[in-house]
């Protein structure tokens, strides 16, 4: 199997996993007991340790992805993996505080007195606050990586038409959707928004694949 077929699977595999993080993803609404928040911790960790993998496989696949693009675009080809570096180092920083330090300090606020869980409030709201800014940036900035690489796509025909159009018109919605406020770092926000990415990086997987199983081996004496 070529490169172009190890990339493809690469970003099909990444995506399944970024969809599965959202489908197992918990919430903390209505968890009030010291083993329920145990619990959350458990679930939330495990969900979080697959999103983490899920965009580290992704920008593997998107290595392939560039290389694939830049023949003929250098420029856009890498300034989407430049963007797209930049969303998974906000995604690691956004999965490890809502899988890990988030469900690590409401434990801790389990164990203290009552009194002093005002106090305990105001960390895990300060603490949200970092995590929803990073979040944010990881979709802008994944959705720029996509429609760098779809622009490129367009210009050199490296891509299907039709995906790359694709790329070109969910990018800039999401864009704008999350800075007017219309799509929200919540559960089903940020779920919309990864079916959306996901769905444009595995059809650029599928079409890597194919493209890398379409070429001839070559023949060794």
């Amino acid at each position: 199997m070529t490169d172009s077929g190890k990339s493809g699977i690469a970003l099909v595999a990444g995506s399944a996993c970024g969809l599965v993080t959202m489908a197992i993803h918990p919430t903390a609404a209505g968890v009030a007991t010291r083993a329920g928040y145990e619990h959350l911790a458990l679930v939330s960790g495990a969900a979080h340790s697959i999103g983490i993998i899920s965009v580290a496989v992704v920008f593997l696949g998107a290595c392939g992805l560039t290389r694939r693009l830049h023949s003929s675009d250098l420029f856009f080809a890498l300034a989407g993996l430049v963007a797209y570096g930049v969303a998974v180092v906000s995604a690691l920083i956004a999965a490890a505080i809502s899988g890990f330090v988030e469900p690590g300090i409401m434990l801790r606020m389990t164990r203290d007195v009552p009194a002093a869980a005002p106090q305990w409030h105001i960390v895990i709201d300060a603490v949200f606050q970092i995590n929803q800014a990073f979040g944010r940036i990881f979709a802008i900035a994944a959705s720029g990586a996509v429609f760098l690489w779809s622009a490129a796509a367009l210009r050199n025909g490296r891509l299907g038409r039709g995906l790359a159009v694709y790329g070109c018109v969910l990018a800039p919605a999401i864009i704008a959707g999350v800075l007017i406020g219309h799509l929200r770092m919540d559960v089903h926000g940020f779920t919309a928004i990864v079916v959306a990415q996901a769905s444009w990086f595995a059809g650029a997987g599928a079409q890597l694949y194919r493209a890398g199983e379409a070429v001839p081996a070559v023949a060794h004496p």
